[in-house]
């Protein structure tokens, strides 16, 4: 064994057996909550439990209008829910019943001369991108995750990595809208009562999205480009790729590593090659075990947080110059980022800056949160830069101009110091992005005090006018809105 210990090839199989090894017994955990929980339920990061009278499983449109007309008679409350990754209490109500719509999720129609697909609303992205993989066709805007349901993104008003076609919402043809009346309407975009503007970004506030019909196009075969700048000299950047209409979809990474902290960033461009992928299948979830590795390093924050960064960089970096199709752009993995530490919570929190404001505010960002987090319990991991190009179509539209979303990842515990330490920190954390002329993204945990809602939503007052006279007996309640609207 002693002979053997000196050998090169010994040693090095010993290393990649030990590593297999712990990469092969590396949780993936898979977090229990919101409505499998019973009568107690709460969403992902599971920070508000309410206690609710029933969970309802969509199963007809004849079902769920009968339980509306209920309700209005009854006073019953209703709310709507779908996976749930909504994190302040969207889809739920104290004592409500709770429309559970993830089995109402029929492909209804594909239309291959229009290029749209009609689909119930509780279906995933996933489940389009399957159905019109086939046909050639891709989504024009969705999260870069599909494990969300279609209702779910359209009531939080979700953006993603495309910067060609603007808003989710732009890509709604017509829906069906179970009203807060027990009324069915099937609505389009030139609907005098324009309740597209108050259903996306509403919340599930203004009724029960039955199914829509999705604009479509090609499924683009894109080139990946990666590149590491300054973050003083990305809005620059920024501003000359819009320009450039080869790239069709665009991300970027900022550093909270303690060595680059708000320095350093990595822009992800997907460039077109004019070609059409028929043949490339819809990609799985790769790399889980190793990805979730390095982001439990990171976690450790302080210079864990440089290795991770490192990290980052280098598998980004290894992109350069690969083919992917435009569906497979929209399906990160997203397993690995699951997160069940007793004690401590994730969540996420996004904030909307105007193109040109982004690097006075990251500027002054560094004076606000600590760029070595490692003694803190409040650790932030990750912030990913995406364009959220002006919204003049929804009611809370967080886009009032071309902005630059900064999606956050962050992590502390759930004593109430520890809740209360958070809040302080992001309350600042939105006073600075307010003084900015940004706004903050409203699906996430409560942090934000009523009056930064307010600053940040101006319309606040019209939408809730509108919520009074659509829905006169409040038959769709949430936590949310009791708490910022009501």
């Amino acid at each position: 064994m002693s002979e053997l210990l000196k050998k090169p090839w010994f040693l090095g199989s010993l290393v990649v057996v030990f590593v297999a090894i712990v990469l092969w017994n590396i949780p993936i955990e898979k977090r229990k909550y919101g409505l499998s929980q019973g009568s107690l339920v709460t969403d992902y990061p599971g920070l508000l439990p309410e206690r609710v009278e029933r969970v309802v499983k969509a199963e007809n449109r004849n079902d769920l209008q009968r339980i509306v007309k209920e309700a209005n008679r009854n006073g019953q409350k209703i709310s709507v829910a779908g996976l749930q990754h909504s994190q302040g209490g969207h889809t739920y109500y104290k004592d409500g019943v709770v429309l559970d719509m993830r089995t109402f999720n029929r492909i209804l129609e594909i239309d291959e001369r229009q290029k749209t697909i009609r689909v119930e609303a509780g279906a995933t992205w996933e489940d389009v991108q399957e159905a019109i993989q086939p046909h050639g066709f891709a989504l024009k805007v969705t999260q870069s995750q599909s494990i969300f349901t279609i209702g779910g993104s359209l009531s939080v008003n979700a953006h993603g990595r495309d910067i060609r076609f603007g808003p989710m919402a732009e890509t709604v043809k017509e829906m069906t809208l179970l009203t807060p009346s027990g009324d069915m309407k099937t609505i389009t975009r030139e609907d005098p009562d324009e309740w597209m503007k108050y259903v996306f970004g509403g919340y599930g506030l203004f009724g029960v999205i039955l199914d829509v019909t999705l604009e479509l196009t090609e499924n683009d075969l894109y080139t990946i480009h990666t590149e590491q700048l300054k973050s003083n000299e990305y809005a620059s950047y920024f501003k000359r790729l819009l320009k450039q209409r080869n790239t069709a979809m665009h991300y970027a990474r900022v550093s909270v590593a303690p060595a680059s902290f708000l320095d350093e960033m990595v822009v992800v461009n997907y460039d077109s090659t004019d070609k059409q992928d028929p043949n490339t299948a819809l990609k799985k979830e790769q790399g889980v075990k190793l990805s979730k590795l390095a982001l439990d390093v990171g976690r450790l924050g302080g210079a864990f947080e440089n290795v991770f960064w490192g990290t980052q960089k280098h598998y980004l970096a290894s992109l350069e110059g690969n083919e992917i199709t435009r569906n497979n752009v929209m399906r990160s993995e997203s397993t690995f980022m699951e997160y069940t530490k007793p004690g401590r919570v994730e969540v996420l929190q996004e904030f909307f800056v105007p193109v040109d404001a982004f690097e006075a505010y990251l500027h002054d960002l560094r004076q606000v949160i600590p760029a070595n987090d490692s003694k803190d319990d409040f650790k932030l991991h990750n912030i990913t830069v995406r364009y959220a190009a002006k919204d003049d179509f929804t009611t809370l539209n967080y886009a009032k101009e071309d902005m630059l979303g900064l999606v956050v990842l962050i992590q502390h515990g759930v004593k109430e110091e520890q809740v209360a330490n958070a809040e302080s920190l992001i309350r600042t954390w939105t006073d600075l992005t307010l003084e900015h002329g940004g706004t903050y993204y409203l699906p996430y945990y409560r942090y934000q005090t009523k009056d930064q809602f307010r600053s940040s939503y101006p319309e606040w007052e019209k939408f809730k006018e509108e919520k009074l006279r659509r829905d006169p007996n409040n038959i769709f309640q949430n936590m949310f809105y009791e708490y910022y609207v009501k």
